[in-house]
């Protein structure tokens, strides 16, 4: 590094003195400007002895040069230090951990940030079980209030706008929020906005459970299998012609084909094991069950929702075009892949669990408008012999239409009966199911496990005369609906 060319003094150094030997009463000084290195004569030191030219400390005898050397090495030392000092202090200084945002949705509900943990991944999160985002989600009547700071809320705390009961089931897809969830007791990072399952026995007290139901069959019937790629069992249709679809319904006894028909879906089960419980117990068993495919252990769901009598569906989850406001999870069917990566998730939940009628599709506004990602879907479904049922939730009727079209057997979805789950106005959506029914003859709802669904669903039904209205699984109602 070339350094910068400093002007100095004229500087008077003994130790550069030269005698002129010959001479012994005077001496004759040679003096040096360090500047411009040229001689000049001093007489007041012409007389200095012998004494004289020894004095003086190491640093004063230094050459210049090398002077202005070390003291640029000091100086760029120095400048160095701070530098690196004040990167070190940048980039390492602040250990003080992000607060969490309030992460609030587009119904006014909040996720509760709560402490990390890990397994809080992705892999997978839960399917929504409950209202979409976006739909409201007042408080359930004779809320408390809010949960005091740093508390753990009662069932029917108000937190953000939403009962925690409610909060438990309000979104099963996470994954994950992404409001999705985790399975059932895994905590999220609320970075990545997922809602944290909540809910406890005490939110169920008190809902009687339905004693001496016949159990379904045992699943898997082995005619009714096959082993996939990856050694699952996965559906298919017997020899003989038999469908899964047909094999794990619940069956219908006959009856006056004249009487208005009404089917009920609980969709989640298996995320929040206190909601899952009281459905499958407590509801008559026409009431199908959907499994959630994030749900912890789904198997064993499924065989518990058919020793209570209930035949059950999975759950499909698919692109919303609402995302990350609706986040269907990592095993969502989705336009971005290449429909052999969604046929794969397709296949992988299919070999699951052994036992189930169809799917219930979850979400579905983006990829269920593609109709080059769908039909296919569409197509390994029919081959496997299952049902599909719309939920309703894409809003375009495009899934029902095509599935008509490629002659799938179908169900839709008609009322979403705990979008706002309250008493009040879940009450109120079970009455428009009874009268839709009454005037299409058949009439389907869907719902999610809350406390308030199932005692008002339980409710509405015992007040139904059958001889009025009819309550079947929704196997039963199978391409009978009106498509619109």
């Amino acid at each position: 590094m070339k350094l910068p060319s400093i002007k100095l003094p004229s500087i008077k150094m003994p130790s550069l003195k030269r005698k002129k030997r010959g001479d012994d009463d005077e001496d004759d000084e040679e003096e040096f400007d360090l500047d411009e290195g040229e001689d000049e004569e001093d007489d007041d030191d012409d007389y200095d002895d012998d004494d004289d030219e020894e004095e003086g400390s190491a640093w004063e005898r230094m050459d210049p040069q090398r002077k202005i050397l070390i003291i640029s090495a000091l100086a760029g030392g120095l400048l160095l230090t701070s530098i690196f000092g004040g990167a070190a202090w940048f980039l390492l200084g602040s250990s003080e951990p992000k607060p969490v945002a309030e992460q609030r949705r587009p119904d006014g509900s909040i996720a509760i940030p709560t402490a990390q943990v890990s397994g809080g991944g992705l892999t997978p999160p839960a399917e929504t079980g409950a209202s979409p985002a976006g739909e409201g989600a007042p408080a359930a009547p004779g809320a408390t209030g809010a949960a005091a700071p740093g508390a753990t809320p009662t069932p029917d705390q108000v937190v953000g706008g939403i009962t925690a009961s409610q909060l438990a089931l309000q979104n099963e897809g996470t994954g994950g929020l992404s409001v999705a969830t985790a399975p059932s007791g895994i905590a999220q990072d609320p970075d990545h906005g997922r809602v944290i399952p909540f809910t406890t026995a005490e939110a169920y007290k008190g809902i009687a459970w339905i004693e001496g139901v016949e159990a379904l069959a045992r699943v898997p019937d082995l005619a009714l299998v096959e082993k996939g790629p990856d050694g699952r069992d996965m559906p298919i249709v017997a020899r003989n012609g038999t469908r899964p679809m047909d094999a794990y319904a619940r069956p219908v006894a006959d009856a006056d084909a004249s009487i208005p028909q009404v089917a009920i879906l609980i969709r989640g089960i298996g995320l929040s094991r206190s909601a899952s419980i009281t459905a499958i117990k407590s509801l008559p068993p026409e009431v199908s069950m959907v499994i959630s495919p994030y749900a912890r252990d789904p198997g064993d769901w499924v065989i518990r929702a058919r020793l209570a009598g209930h035949e059950v569906f999975m759950g499909l989850p698919m692109e919303s075009a609402n995302f990350p406001f609706e986040d269907a999870g990592p095993l969502a069917l989705n336009t971005t892949k290449q429909v052999e990566e969604n046929m794969r998730t397709l296949r992988t939940l299919m070999g699951m669990v052994p036992g189930y009628v169809g799917f219930l599709a979850r979400f579905g506004s983006k990829f269920g408008v593609a109709e080059g990602q769908l039909k296919p879907v569409f197509e390994e479904i029919k081959g496997r012999g299952l049902m599909f049922v719309d939920s309703g939730e894409s809003g375009s009727g495009a899934m029902t239409r095509i599935a008509a079209e490629m002659a799938l057997p179908k169900a839709v979805v008609n009322i979403h009966l705990d979008r706002t789950p309250t008493e009040g106005e879940i009450a109120s959506k079970l009455l428009r199911l009874g009268a839709l029914a009454r005037s299409q003859s058949v009439a389907v709802g869907m719902g999610d496990p809350y406390p308030h669904t199932i005692r008002e669903v339980k409710n509405w039904l015992a007040a139904q005369s059958p001889t009025k209205l009819r309550l079947v699984p929704v196997s039963a109602v199978a391409d009978r609906q009106i498509i619109q």
